[in-house]
């Protein structure tokens, strides 16, 4: 009887030479770019909480009055 599993996908030589040639570059990048990238992120999150804390202190004014 014959199973209805699905094989899992061969890869090829090629797939394996793309990502040995990627791993390196992506590596590269991380290293160069990481620490702006972490960064504008936490920038980003603080231009959140800042703008949230704004809204609440504006809202709890408002219902104070």
């Amino acid at each position: 009887m014959e199973s209805n599993a699905k094989q899992p996908p061969k890869h090829s030589a090629r797939v394996d030479r793309q990502r040995q040639t990627f791993a390196p570059h992506l590596r590269k990048w991380l290293v160069r770019h990481g620490r702006g990238v972490h960064t504008s992120f936490m920038c980003g999150v603080a231009h959140r909480f800042g703008d949230f804390a704004a809204g609440l202190v504006l809202a709890w004014l408002i219902a104070r009055r």
